[in-house]
C-alpha cells in the first residue's frame, strides 16, 4: 500500500472543503485512499453529452452519464444499460428500448420513457425550451439526424421512428450524445445545466475549478453493480507532460494520460506503476481550409502531402507508439484498405511541383497547432516543427502559429486558417463516424464544424448518405470506396498518424479497461491492496 504525500493530501482536502463535502479531509486507511486522482492535459470544455466534440468533456461525462445502451467495458460490442432490451424493426425504421425499472438521476428524477426522451427531444426540436442558442448540437445532425420523432409506447417503453434505414445507429446510441440528462437538472440550473451535469452514472459531479479539477462523489443509489470504487473522484488537469509526470512520480496522483511515450521507458522499469497499452482508433491529421485562396489548389495541397514524412513523425514524435495513418479513417474500420494508401513521401516530386510554381513561396504559409496533448498528437508542437522542416526542404515558407487548445479549436471551427493539425477520436466504430464528420457539407457549418476543411461537395454528400442508409456490407463497401476516390483526388485534408491509447496507474488500481474509442470510465476502478501485476501491456 502506497500512501499519499502531503501534496496530495493538502490537494485534495482543500479542494473538498471548498465544495461543502460532508467529508472535511481526505484519508488514507488500510483499504487505501478514499479519493482516486487522474490527471489529463487539458480541462472540459463544457458537461452537455448532446454540445461537445472534445476528449476531455466526454472522458469527464463518461463518470457521470450513461446512454439506453453502451459499449462492453474493452470493447465495442453493444450491451443494454439504462435500457434492458431494445428492438430494432425488420424494415430497420423503428428502434424500440424497453427501459430498466428502479433507475433515478442523480437529482432523484425517476427514469421514465418521459424523461429519457428528454435528451433527443432537446437536440431534435429547435423549440425545446432546452435546445439553447448557443448549442450546435453538430452531433445530432452527424449521427441521428434520421431519427423522425419520439414515441413514448407507456411508462417504460420508448421508441424512435426514422425516416430511412441508418446503419450506424445502433452503434450511434451506444455513444456519448445518447446519453441522457435529467429533466430536474434543466428545470434547475436552466442554460447552466451544462456546467451542472446531473446523470445516473456512478459519480455524481460535486464542483469544478476551471483549468484545474473537477471533483465527483460516488452516487450511493447507482443501480449497477460494481458501485464506484472510491467515495471521490478527482480530475486534474495539468498541462504540461512533465509536470504531469512529475506529479504522479511524487504519489500526488493515481493515473495519468497524455504521456510523452518516450517517457515511458523509465516508467516501465517502475514496479509502482502499470502501463495501459492499445492502438488507438483515431487520425491526426492536417486539414487545408477551403476558405483560404491560397490552400485551395489541390495541386499545391498534393507537393504538402508528398512532402511530408509521415513515417519520421511516428518514429520521432510519437517514438512508434503509432503508425502512419493511409486512410482518414482506421484500417479495420469497413471499406476502409489495409495498405499503405494513396499518399507517398516523395520529397523530389514535391520540390518539382513547387519550383514549377513560384508564387507559392512569396509568403509563408500558416500552419496552426496547440499545445495540450493529444492521444493522436502526444506533442503536436514537434510535431508542427517535423511538418515545417518537411516543407521547408521542398520549398515553401511555413510560420507556425500556436493556441492552446480551446482557442486551436474555436478557430479551425470557423475555417480561420490555412493549415490546422487536429485529430479525430472515434466514437462509434462505423466508417461515417470518421467521413462524414471530415467530408459532408453538413459538419461544415461554421463555428460547430467538425468538417474543418469546409470540403463542399453534393457527390460526397450523396455517397455518404448512401452509404449509410444501406445495410449491405458489400454495397456500403463499394460506396465508401468511391468516397476515399474523391478525398485523394481533392485532398481536404491529409491523415498523418494514428496514436497509441496510452494510460498509466498506480500498481494498486484495479477495474480499469482501455476502451476501443479513447474513452476513461472509471466508474468501476478501485483499490486493490493485493498484489497486483506492475506494466501490464
Amino acid at each position: 500500500m502506497r500512501f499519499l504525500s502531503f501534496f496530495g493530501l493538502f490537494f485534495t482536502g482543500a479542494l473538498l472543503l471548498s465544495t461543502g463535502c460532508s467529508r472535511q479531509t481526505d484519508t488514507t486507511t488500510s483499504e487505501g485512499p478514499a479519493t482516486f486522482i487522474f490527471a489529463r492535459g487539458a480541462d472540459a470544455q463544457k458537461l452537455d453529452p448532446a454540445d461537445v466534440d472534445d476528449g476531455e468533456s466526454v472522458n469527464t461525462m463518461a463518470q457521470i452519464f450513461e446512454g439506453l445502451i453502451g459499449f462492453k467495458p474493452g470493447s465495442l460490442e453493444v450491451e443494454p444499460r439504462l435500457a434492458k432490451s431494445y428492438v430494432i424493426s425488420d424494415d430497420g425504421l423503428s428502434y424500440t428500448f424497453v427501459l430498466r425499472e428502479g433507475v433515478r438521476f442523480h437529482d432523484g428524477t425517476p427514469l421514465t420513457a418521459e424523461s429519457a426522451r428528454f435528451s433527443f427531444d432537446r437536440q431534435m426540436d429547435p423549440d425545446h425550451p432546452a435546445h439553447f442558442p448557443g448549442a450546435s448540437f453538430q452531433y445530432w445532425q452527424n449521427l441521428y439526424s434520421d431519427i423522425e420523432r419520439l414515441e413514448s409506447v407507456d411508462e417504460m417503453t420508448l421508441r424512435f421512428h426514422l425516416s430511412r434505414p441508418n446503419a450506424g445507429l445502433l452503434t450511434a446510441f451506444a455513444s456519448f450524445p445518447a446519453w441522457l440528462v435529467s429533466p430536474g437538472g434543466f428545470e434547475e440550473y436552466g442554460d447552466q445545466m451544462v456546467f451542472h451535469p446531473v446523470g445516473t452514472g456512478p459519480y455524481r459531479f460535486v464542483s469544478w475549478r476551471p483549468n484545474e479539477a473537477i471533483i465527483f462523489e460516488a452516487n450511493p443509489d447507482y443501480w449497477r453493480e460494481p458501485a464506484a470504487g472510491f467515495d471521490r473522484m478527482v480530475m486534474r488537469s495539468i498541462p504540461l507532460n512533465s509536470s504531469r509526470l512529475s506529479e504522479l512520480l511524487a504519489g500526488n496522483i493515481h493515473g495519468l494520460d497524455g504521456i510523452q511515450p518516450s517517457e515511458l521507458a523509465d516508467l516501465e522499469s517502475d514496479t509502482r506503476f502499470q502501463i495501459l497499452h492499445a492502438p488507438g482508433m483515431n487520425v491526426g491529421y492536417l486539414a487545408f481550409s477551403e476558405l483560404s485562396d491560397r490552400v485551395k489548389d489541390p495541386d499545391l495541397r498534393r507537393a504538402i502531402a508528398m512532402a511530408i514524412d509521415r513515417a519520421n513523425i511516428v518514429r520521432l514524435a510519437l517514438d512508434n507508439f503509432g503508425s502512419v495513418a493511409a486512410y482518414p479513417a482506421p484500417a479495420s474500420f469497413l471499406g476502409i484498405p489495409d495498405d499503405d494508401g494513396p499518399i507517398n513521401h516523395d520529397p523530389s516530386a514535391a520540390k518539382a511541383l513547387v519550383e514549377a510554381h513560384p508564387e507559392w513561396t512569396e509568403s509563408p504559409l500558416t500552419l496552426a497547432t496547440f499545445g495540450q496533448p493529444r492521444m493522436y498528437f502526444p506533442d503536436p508542437q514537434r510535431i508542427a516543427s517535423l511538418i515545417r522542416n518537411d516543407l521547408e526542404k521542398a520549398g515553401f515558407k511555413v510560420e507556425i502559429i500556436n493556441r492552446e487548445f480551446k482557442s486551436h479549436l474555436h478557430t479551425t471551427r470557423k475555417g480561420d486558417f490555412e493549415m490546422a493539425l487536429l485529430g479525430w477520436i472515434a466514437d462509434t466504430p462505423d466508417p461515417d463516424n470518421f467521413l462524414s464528420t471530415f467530408f459532408h457539407s453538413r459538419a461544415a457549418v461554421p463555428g460547430s464544424a467538425t468538417n474543418i476543411s469546409f470540403y463542399r461537395n453534393p457527390e460526397m454528400d450523396q455517397l455518404l448518405d448512401a452509404a449509410l442508409a444501406v445495410s449491405n456490407r458489400a454495397e456500403r463497401e463499394a460506396l465508401y470506396a468511391r468516397v476515399l476516390e474523391l478525398w485523394a483526388r481533392d485532398l481536404p485534408l491529409v491523415p498523418l498518424v494514428q496514436g497509441d491509447q496510452i494510460t498509466v496507474l498506480d500498481r494498486n488500481i484495479g477495474g480499469y479497461a482501455l476502451s476501443p474509442t479513447g474513452n476513461h470510465f472509471f466508474g468501476p476502478v478501485y483499490w486493490n491492496s493485493g498484489d497486483m501485476p506492475a506494466n501490464a501491456q
